[in-house]
């Protein structure tokens, strides 16, 4: 459970301050930015766990299934990592261009990946988690 919650304190501390302060739930409650790279963090804490697992006597499926699990999270740590930078960099170009609705339009299809795909790499991360019983590395 601690590769879920602690990549995650960042998205759910900073949504909780905005509830407080906007004393609403909206899509501006939800940083997608924060959320990425929240969930990139995740990918590489499990990957590094995966590869520092060590199984008394390993079966040669199992070991397939591992490596197969570390090229996955990193694959997503990357796409993670790619969609924060896409989210900061057009949330940037909205502030020089505040009436640019095309960049408005990028950053809230952006917006909507990111906030739909977070759940599966969570859920993927509590499967191996327990499939291969990981301990957390920082």
């Amino acid at each position: 459970m601690t590769h879920v919650l602690f990549p995650l304190v960042p998205f759910f501390l900073e949504s909780i301050i905005r509830i407080g302060v906007l004393e609403d739930i909206d899509w501006d409650t939800f940083n997608s930015s924060t959320l990425s790279i929240s969930i990139g963090i995740l990918c590489l804490f499990v990957n590094r766990s995966l590869i520092g697992h060590k199984k008394i006597i390993p079966t040669e499926e199992e070991t397939g299934r591992m490596i197969g699990y570390i090229h996955m999270f990193y694959s997503l740590t990357i796409c993670f990592v790619a969609f924060f930078s896409i989210v900061v960099f057009s949330s940037a170009l909205l502030i020089e261009e505040p009436g640019s609705d095309n960049i408005a339009r990028i950053k809230h299809n952006f917006d909507l990946i990111i906030m739909i795909s977070a759940i599966g790499p969570v859920l993927l991360s509590l499967f191996v988690q327990r499939a291969f019983n990981l301990r957390a590395l920082l």
